[in-house]
């Protein structure tokens, strides 16, 4: 028996000097590389084809454009700011356990004081209609419940009480193929009228609009289109005045990338104190004002000024234009054991109740 406890000492020895070693190795392994930043990218003949290339997607979108129609029991997400079909509150069915299938849909449709449950919940959500509508799914299990708005609820029997769950908004769109990423901010704009929804991931802004019996969903201008140029001396208002571009006003065309040709025409507007360029399919519109000379580009031109952030920023065509988002950088075996390591070791200092954040006095300690 001596020897049998000896040997499993030194093979348990053995195995943890192993298993070390062998974690010691895993987190040793090279940091995973940073994906290369997004560019903009003219895809003309694949996008001419309706063939972006890979990783690659449209641009922009100069006014809103519809995408697709949702039902409005999906108000019940957009109030509460949840996307998915979670869990709102419990209540308990008491003697309606004993109930047949029959006498609880009745009960439910009739009976129930939805609009007091939601009130009593910690949901912070409210029912806009005295007298909500109950549709029974399966009868004495699933219910479906709207108010007055449309909003809707789940509602299912678990054992001795009912869950009321949320509607699931992003698999909505996921059927709609467009994918809403967790990154997401949602904002009210007008109170059961109109809701914003941004995606932080994909850079991309859905309007949701209230329609007569359909929730109406738009696609926002995706990046930000920058319509002032720079500003020109008010010297240059002799020569404008006289159909003809001064130095000045050549110069800050030049300095923006978007030089004016021989062709470029000049137009007075009927206010004697505006002009317009036309310079091929690009368009600019020149005003005075606050003492200067402000040139600004018309959104109908062809190449558009794109200033999405501080490494995404240049001129794109408005039609054709893409921005490439490089793939995510492929990890090998042992960076992907060093990943789930890590988050291994993290959570189990969160069990044992070793926190990185040092110590902080309470306010109420502070001398």
């Amino acid at each position: 028996m001596k020897s049998f406890l000896k040997g499993l000492s030194i093979f348990l020895f053995i195995a943890i000097i192993i298993g070390f070693c062998f974690c010691v190795y895993i987190l040793q392994a090279p940091p995973v590389a940073k994906p290369d930043p997004p560019k903009l990218q003219v895809h003309t003949r694949t996008a001419l084809r309706d063939r972006p290339t890979v990783n690659s997607k449209p641009i922009v979108y100069t006014k809103d454009v519809y995408r697709f129609s949702i039902d409005q029991k999906f108000i019940s997400n957009l109030n509460t700011g949840l996307l998915s079909n979670e869990l709102l509150f419990s209540v308990p069915l008491g003697q309606r356990t004993l109930y047949s299938a029959e006498l609880l849909d009745k009960e439910l449709k009739t009976v129930f004081n939805w609009q007091k449950m939601f009130a009593d919940s910690e949901a912070e959500i409210r029912l806009s209609s005295r007298a909500p509508t109950t549709k029974v799914l399966i009868s004495g299990k699933d219910w479906f419940l709207t108010d007055s708005n449309g909003a809707g609820f789940t509602v299912q029997k678990n054992g001795n009480a009912l869950d009321i769950y949320l509607p699931n908004l992003q698999e909505a769109f996921e059927n709609n193929k467009n994918t809403l990423s967790a990154d997401v901010e949602l904002s009210i704009e007008k109170i059961g009228k109109q809701w914003l929804i941004k995606d932080n991931q994909s850079l991309q802004v859905y309007e949701i609009r209230n329609g007569k019996k359909k929730l109406d969903v738009f696609q926002q201008s995706k990046y930000p289109i920058h319509t002032f140029l720079f500003n020109a001396d008010l010297a240059a208002i002799t020569a404008l005045t006289e159909g003809d571009f001064s130095k000045d006003l050549r110069d800050g065309f030049v300095l923006h990338r978007i030089p004016l040709s021989r062709n470029a025409k000049l137009t007075t507007r009927e206010d004697g104190v505006s002009w317009r360029i036309t310079d091929g399919s690009q368009k600019y519109n020149i005003q005075n004002e606050e003492g200067w000379l402000k040139v600004f580009l018309d959104l109908e031109s062809r190449w558009l000024l794109l200033g999405v952030n501080d490494s995404i920023k240049g001129w794109i065509q408005r039609e054709r234009g893409t921005i490439f988002l490089p793939p995510e950088p492929i990890l090998s075996s042992r960076q992907q054991l060093k990943v789930k390591l890590s988050a291994f070791l993290d959570g189990l200092k969160e069990r044992v109740g070793i926190s990185k954040q040092p110590y902080q006095v309470p306010n109420a300690e502070l001398p």
